[in-house]
């Protein structure tokens, strides 16, 4: 049988960014409960820690957080969208379907990885089988369908393996874009089962790539649907297992969330969500690679520096104003023109395709936002703001409503040079999330950019989940470093 060759460039950005995050191209130790029993003497596991709450608490003229909740006063949908309640968790990760995709050997992952030079992992540990699946999830109170990558290291004898869940970066904004329906997109699942690890990739809400259509558009940067899908696609991972297959491996208890770009956005959003949502998982680490903490910070850095994050974050408006019903008019946000219309036009690439970028004839952020947007967005005026205000304050991590009830062991990764997801604005931003509660290690690859950097750090980043599995204190908790040679960690 011939194999497609797994070339860096494609591994890159699976791991990365999912090569299409650039909309405007210029260029703590196991998270679980503390444990009495333990045997270390200063275990970083996950800690119950008292609800937190921060200033977003406002009334719906300046884009009120708290409009939907589940009847437990804990906040959902919100920023105008029609109230709900979340559905009971039972038939929650249901498997509807599975298929199995490939199955290699230990000895031909570890040649195709070194004829391709990504040999920053090493060989193989194991051989892998990767199956596709399509489980059931909810968004706004409704059952939803969605797919999404399973894979296992090939043993022996079947024995229980930690788990990790690979979020994947910006691909697109429908079924066409999931990584599912790329004939290639199960490469990352597959390097994890290499090295030992059961996983589970999620396509996210609105990508369905395989069996029937989604028939929506992705809620791009909108953590609620995001997070949910997330944990569901975890538990389908177990109900997969329970299924008495022949499997070669079993999913173990632990839990670690990996994700790079939107990626990063979705572990941490699954994290916050997942004692509410599923307590039942035993989240032990969280790594989020170049992950968008703070929409608002970002959404001004790209109304007012003309670059990448000026097209991304315009989608993230699109995402929340698509997520909660389109309410409003686009264009008191978006600029309906000259050059283009991107309040018209910006839905529609994103519903048409999978890469792009802003048109050519577009040179400047006011092109891309109303001035009225920008000098909101500045002065941080939630009143003038409304409902688009409350979609970017929903989307920041230091800002949510959700309260934080366990503090998971989390990696943060970033690139010195990054100009999409900014290193600046989220570097800014750890120290709040830490005085928040989060217990945080920071690592920013010195010379690196948005997708590199996360390819310069993998080896560290197993290295710092096998420390945390292994029920390691975290180093330096909420130490934020200066730029440093990632390969060398």
């Amino acid at each position: 049988m011939v194999y497609r060759n797994v070339t860096p460039l494609v591994v890159a950005c699976a791991l990365a960014a999912g090569c299409g995050d650039d909309l405007n191209s210029t260029d703590s130790a196991t998270g679980t409960e503390t444990d009495p029993t333990s045997t270390t003497d200063t275990p970083a596991t996950t800690t119950d820690v008292t609800p937190t709450t921060t200033e977003s608490t406002t009334d719906s003229t300046t884009g009120d957080t708290s409009t939907g909740t589940t009847g437990d006063e804990f906040p959902v949908g919100g920023c105008g969208a029609p109230p709900f309640e979340w559905l009971p968790s039972d038939g929650m990760g249901e498997i509807i379907d599975f298929e199995q995709v490939i199955e290699l050997d230990a000895p031909t992952i570890t040649d195709l990885l070194e004829q391709n030079g990504f040999t920053a992992l090493g060989e193989a540990d194991f051989g892998a089988r990767v199956y596709k699946i399509r489980y059931v999830t909810q968004d706004r109170g409704e059952k939803h369908e969605t797919t999404g990558f399973v894979s296992f290291p090939l043993l022996d004898a079947p024995e229980e393996r930690p788990v990790v869940v690979w979020a994947h970066g910006t691909s697109g904004f429908t079924d066409a874009c999931a990584p599912t329906k790329d004939p290639m997109g199960f490469q990352v699942p597959l390097i994890l089962a290499a090295k030992g690890f059961v996983s589970v990739a999620p396509d996210y809400i609105g990508m369905n790539g395989w069996g029937p259509a989604s028939n929506r558009l992705h809620p791009y940067i909108v953590p609620e649907p995001t997070a949910i899908a997330t944990l569901d696609s975890i538990r389908a991972l177990y109900e997969l297992a329970a299924a008495n297959m022949d499997l070669p491996a079993r999913p173990g208890d632990d839990v670690v969330l990996f994700g790079a770009s939107e990626g990063g956005f979705a572990t941490l959003w699954a994290d916050r969500y997942a004692p509410h949502y599923a307590p039942e998982l035993n989240i032990v680490a969280n790594v989020a690679a170049v992950p968008p903490t703070d929409a608002v910070g970002l959404t001004e850095h790209g109304a007012t520096v003309f670059g990448p994050t000026t097209g991304a974050l315009a989608a993230a408006v699109v995402g929340g104003w698509d997520w909660t019903g389109r309410q409003g008019d686009l264009s008191e946000v978006l600029s309906p023109g000259p050059p283009i219309d991107v309040a018209t036009v910006l839905p529609m690439m994103m519903e048409g395709g999978c890469n792009f970028d802003l048109p050519p004839e577009i040179t400047g952020t006011n092109q891309v936002y109303t001035q009225s947007f920008i000098d909101a967005v500045v002065d941080r005026d939630w009143e003038a703001l409304g409902d688009w205000g409350c979609f970017l304050r929903q989307a920041t991590l230091g800002e949510s409503e959700v309260p934080l009830l366990k503090i998971t062991p989390t990696l943060i990764q970033q690139g010195e040079v990054d100009d999409l997801v900014y290193t600046p604005v989220v570097k800014a931003d750890l120290p709040r999330l830490c005085d928040q509660g989060y217990q945080l290690e920071h690592i920013d690859c010195a010379g690196a950019g948005h997708g590199d950097s996360v390819l310069q750090a993998v080896p560290y980043i197993l290295d710092w989940v096998t420390a945390r599995l292994d029920g390691e204190p975290l180093a330096e908790p909420c130490v934020i470093h200066e730029p440093t040679d990632c390969t060398a960690l």
